[in-house]
C-alpha cells in the first residue's frame, strides 16, 4: 500500500483533508466537463446529476477504497450522448486534465493563503499542497489512452478506426488497466517524472502574486 491510507496512523487529519481536496478536485473535473457538455447542448451529463457535486454521483465506494489504498481517484465517466461528435465531443473530454491542473493552483493558492492567515494549521497547508500535487499527477495520468480516461474517450470519439477498435476492445477491462497502468507508472517514477513539470509551473505562477 502506498496510497494516502498510509498517513492514517501518523496524522489522521492530514489524511481527511487530503482526501477531501484530491476527490473534491476529481469532482470539479466531471462538474466541469458536465456543464461545459450542457453549454454544448448535450444534457445527458446534466440528466445523469452530474453537474451536482454529490459525492454519490462521482465515485462508488469501491473507487474511494482503491484511492485511499493506491493514490488513483477514478471517478466515474461523464455520460455523453453519442450526438456530441466532432470538436464539441474533443473539447468537452480533453478539457478534463486542464480542469484538474486549474483545480491545483487552486489548492496551491489556498495554500498560500493558509500560509499568510493560519501559519499555524500546518495540517491544512500540508493537505493542500499534497492535494495540489495529487490532482497535478491525475491531470498526466487522464492523458493516458485508455478507455476510461479523457483522452482515451477522445481516441474513442475521434480518433482513427484502428484506435477506435482498440478502444472497444479495452473498454470491458478499462478500470482494471487503469488501475495497473498508475500503479506501474507511480512505482516506476515515471508518473513523478512527468507531473514536476508541471507542479513547478504552477508554483511559478503562484511565485508571481506578491
Amino acid at each position: 500500500m502506498f496510497g494516502p491510507i498510509t498517513l492514517i496512523a501518523r496524522d489522521p487529519l492530514v489524511l481527511l483533508l487530503l482526501a477531501l481536496g484530491v476527490l473534491g478536485g476529481v469532482a470539479l473535473h466531471n462538474i466541469g466537463q458536465a456543464w461545459l457538455a450542457r453549454w454544448l447542448h448535450d444534457s445527458a451529463a446534466r440528466d445523469a446529476g452530474f453537474t451536482s457535486p454529490e459525492p454519490a454521483v462521482h465515485f462508488s465506494l469501491a473507487s474511494v477504497a482503491l484511492y485511499l489504498l493506491l493514490g488513483l481517484a477514478l471517478p466515474r465517466t461523464v455520460p455523453l450522448s453519442p450526438a456530441l461528435r466532432g470538436w464539441r465531443g474533443l473539447l468537452t473530454l480533453l478539457s478534463g486534465p486542464l480542469l484538474l491542473l486549474l483545480t491545483a493552483l487552486l489548492l496551491l493558492l489556498l495554500q498560500r493563503l493558509q500560509q499568510l492567515t493560519l501559519s499555524g494549521f500546518d495540517a491544512l497547508g500540508l493537505a493542500l499542497g499534497r492535494a495540489g500535487y495529487t490532482l497535478a499527477q491525475h491531470a498526466v495520468f487522464f492523458c493516458m489512452p485508455l478507455p476510461d480516461l479523457d483522452v482515451g474517450r477522445a481516441l474513442a470519439l475521434s480518433g482513427p478506426r484502428a484506435l477506435k477498435q482498440a478502444m472497444g476492445t479495452l473498454s470491458g477491462a478499462g478500470r482494471l488497466l487503469a488501475y495497473i497502468l498508475w500503479l506501474l507508472l507511480a512505482l516506476s517514477g515515471a508518473l513523478t517524472l512527468a507531473a514536476d513539470p508541471l507542479w513547478h509551473g504552477l508554483n511559478v505562477v503562484v511565485g508571481w502574486l506578491p
